[in-house]
């Protein structure tokens, strides 16, 4: 899926597979998800792939930008996950007409090149019904990637 960012940045956010594909322990490393980023944006241009997420956090994702695209209130402001490498805040109201989210990078999910004293980000700005299509292309992943439970 991509995020259309202001001035023609994009963010292309893939999941490519689990981290551990054949263990279906439903455990924390049966659950990791590999995150392929391509990044186009002012701050440079870069493609990733890390074990960046895990199931639930995608689900949660998702959540988050359906609550926003309701204009609900989401239950934090900035969603970060286990993985420091990625974390998506809101800029502003969660009720405005147009909404803006910060998509920042972090350790692996920057470029190779990057440096310490540098912001690496992109700023999106979204109605609901963007929000929505953003919400529907994670679910999507989530499907494809579900949660592993224990196979007891």
């Amino acid at each position: 899926m991509t995020f259309y960012g202001i001035d023609n940045q994009t963010v292309e956010l893939k999941v490519t597979n689990y981290q551990y594909p054949d263990n279906n322990e439903g455990d924390w490393d049966s659950n990791w998800l590999y995150l392929y980023l391509k990044v186009d944006s002012k701050c440079g241009n870069w493609q990733t792939i890390d074990p960046s997420l895990t199931t639930w956090e995608l689900q949660e994702l998702t959540g988050w930008f359906n609550s926003l695209s309701e204009n609900q209130e989401p239950e934090y402001k900035e969603i970060q996950f286990t993985e420091p490498n990625l974390s998506f805040e809101l800029i502003g109201k969660y009720d405005y007409i147009e909404k803006t989210i910060r998509i920042r990078f972090e350790l692996e999910s920057r470029p190779k090149s990057a440096t310490d004293d540098k912001n690496y980000f992109v700023d999106i700005k979204a109605d609901n019904k963007e929000l929505r299509r953003i919400s529907e292309e994670l679910q999507k992943e989530t499907e494809k990637y579900p949660k592993k439970k224990p196979t007891a």
